[in-house]
């Protein structure tokens, strides 16, 4: 199979906003850009064209990596209302992926103070294990 190139960044602009581009067409280059692991322009794709199955793929990628913010435009672009469970989760896998960055910013999201106190116990016990 030949690799095909991806577009620069005005091209890529022009493709999603400014041409009349088939959803055929937008999932092709979407699923260009998930072969090469850029998955955020991926996902500009596909929820461009509304491929439900292409963003859904993205939302699960996004949460084994524990990308908070590809998992929520993710979610975004499904119409999804995420709930603390849901933060929890991609949290505790940023966590667990040593990206505290990422965690901390779905704690933010967290309404229940409960759950949300216990994880932020617990991202700072492994911030110390790592520091250690």
């Amino acid at each position: 199979m030949i690799a095909r190139k991806l577009p620069d960044y005005r091209l890529k602009q022009k493709i999603l906003y400014i041409d009349k581009t088939s959803p055929e067409s937008l999932i092709s280059y979407g699923d260009m850009y998930w072969e090469a692991g850029a998955f955020s322009d991926a996902l500009d794709f596909y929820a461009r064209a509304s491929h439900t199955a292409g963003i859904e793929k993205i939302r699960k990628q996004a949460l084994e990596i524990g990308d908070v913010f590809l998992f929520q435009g993710a979610a975004k672009a499904q119409g999804l209302e995420l709930q603390d469970a849901d933060w929890e989760n991609i949290a505790q896998t940023a966590v667990r992926l040593k990206k505290f960055s990422f965690a901390g910013q779905a704690l933010k999201k967290i309404v229940d103070t409960g759950r949300a106190n216990a994880l932020a116990t617990m991202i700072k016990a492994e911030e110390a294990k790592q520091s250690a």
